[in-house]
């Protein structure tokens, strides 16, 4: 019984002390994730992200026709050349099968890897304005929304970043990224 009531007491006055030295503009917070679904640089990201699969596609579009034509020649083929021949050129149709499915894998894991670096520009970003407006605004602390049960709006810095953040929207170009990529796969 006395522990629990030297808790409560330590608590009360640790409580009480924190109290009566931050007041509530020393303090905001900010909602990352829907900065970084509804920021331009994030939609841009998005826009170059979807490009960059599409041409993906298209590449292993072609990569699939120019197989089957291959295996449709390889067909042909079987009865005019010896069995010896034959399995040559089966092994060789497997092998580019195979470096193909090696591609797209990679090329998959590469669009993934390029999403999350440039997600992670941005949210480098947005660390860096939150930075700018803690100490613009004299805040002793900044918090994600994702880990605050209520706080009175007058604290939320959510909309002050996000417009921030699309200042700086000509920062980012995505495009070259997935572009680059995208090249290096026909190559």
């Amino acid at each position: 019984m006395i522990n629990k009531t030297l808790f409560i007491f330590i608590f009360l006055i640790v409580s009480s002390s924190l109290y009566s030295y931050s007041s509530a503009s020393d303090i905001g917070y900010i909602d990352l994730k829907y900065i970084l679904k509804n920021s331009l640089p994030s939609k841009k990201l998005q826009a170059e992200l979807d490009k960059g699969r599409n041409l993906f596609q298209d590449s292993i579009n072609q990569e699939e026709i120019a197989l089957r034509q291959a295996e449709k020649e390889l067909s042909q083929k079987k009865d005019n050349i010896s069995s010896d021949e034959f399995q040559e050129l089966v092994k060789d149709f497997e092998n580019k099968v195979a470096s193909i499915q090696k591609l797209v894998q990679k090329s998959r894991q590469q669009l993934e890897t390029n999403f999350q670096l440039s997600q992670k520009l941005i949210a480098d970003k947005v660390n860096e304005l939150v930075a700018e407006l803690a100490e613009k605004e004299n805040l002793l602390i900044v918090f994600k929304a994702d880990n605050i049960f209520y706080a009175n709006a007058k604290i939320n810095f959510t909309e002050k970043i996000l417009g921030e953040l699309n200042k700086k929207e000509g920062e980012f170009n995505f495009r070259k990224i997935y572009t680059d990529m995208i090249e290096n796969l026909n190559k």
